[in-house]
């Protein structure tokens, strides 16, 4: 069969962490942030969350927040401190830990949150979707008081029906994908409205079971769909550019992949949850015009 990743994607991945003979211990990853080469890989299949510092070849795992410890693991991202910000889905808070796993302290209550999921950081502030909630909800970053909301469940724009995930891109727009909406929403810094593309289908440029979405440096969208087990890749507008990745345990297949992370230099890690891995591609800028 011929391999469907295109030009501007390498064509097979630079590094493989995980899979099944593998020590490094993931079950079943799910969320992922990377920055100055330390990988961070949420893990809900062991309640736990990874750091892996790939240039001094470290591993930790961290499985405790306060006198509890993770039950399930989601969502992640780090601020400029080098601060671990986790999300607990059931447990409903979200967990802070210093660079070295030592717990901080947790931002929301189960009062506030339904159940949250992915998490984002910008400008000092604390992006979390509540999944079950059918919103966004916005906390200052250095004290963890909640500053707004935007969303509610529906199916217009700016409403949502079970999100999941969100990433914020370089030039500060919002991204979520509206899971059960079939489609990614855009929304400003503020929480304004600003576009949204994707349906239900089985033909490309369609979402099945949409999971991670992530942004490069170039404005491309890569959205990872789960039941599909693929990423595809749509410009600004929400046109499908090319899609990669099939069924499979091989270099450059996956097996109900799930979140995706773009970091400063266009790596493109991708959980691949079932095949207990996270693949790394990457972006190569000037294959794009040729």
């Amino acid at each position: 069969t011929e391999d469907a990743t295109p030009s501007f994607v390498k064509r097979t991945p630079s590094r493989i962490f995980g899979g099944e003979k593998s020590r490094s211990g993931l079950l079943r990853p799910y969320g992922i942030f990377a920055a100055q080469r330390i990988l961070y890989v949420t893990d809900p299949g062991a309640g736990t969350f990874h750091v892996y510092d790939l240039g001094k070849k470290k591993h930790f795992t961290i499985g405790a927040g306060g006198q509890k410890f993770l039950t399930s693991p989601v969502g992640i991202a780090v601020d400029e401190k080098s601060d671990i910000y986790v999300s607990d889905s059931l447990q409903k808070q979200i967990f802070v830990f210093d660079r070295n796993g030592k717990y901080v302290r947790s931002i929301g209550s189960p009062t506030i949150f339904e159940r949250p999921t992915g998490i984002a950081i910008a400008d000092e502030k604390l992006y979390s979707v509540d999944t079950h909630g059918h919103k966004i909800l916005v906390f200052s970053k250095n004290d963890g008081t909640l500053l707004h909301s935007f969303g509610r469940r529906g199916t217009t724009p700016g409403h949502f029906n079970y999100p999941t995930h969100i990433f914020v891109s370089r030039d500060k727009l919002i991204y979520i994908t509206d899971s059960m909406n079939f489609r990614v929403q855009i929304f400003s810094s503020d929480g304004n409205y600003r576009a949204s593309f994707g349906k239900l289908g089985d033909g490309s440029g369609n979402f099945s079971k949409p999971k991670g979405v992530a942004v490069d440096s170039e404005g491309h969208i890569y959205v990872v769909d789960a039941h599909f087990d693929n990423v595809q890749v749509f410009d600004r507008m929400g046109n499908l550019l090319l899609v990669f990745g099939r069924s499979g345990t091989g270099k450059g297949e996956f097996t109900l992949p799930a979140g995706v992370y773009i970091d400063s230099s266009d790596r493109i890690y991708v959980a691949d949850s079932y095949n207990r891995r996270i693949q790394i591609f990457q972006y190569i800028k000037d294959d794009i015009a040729n």
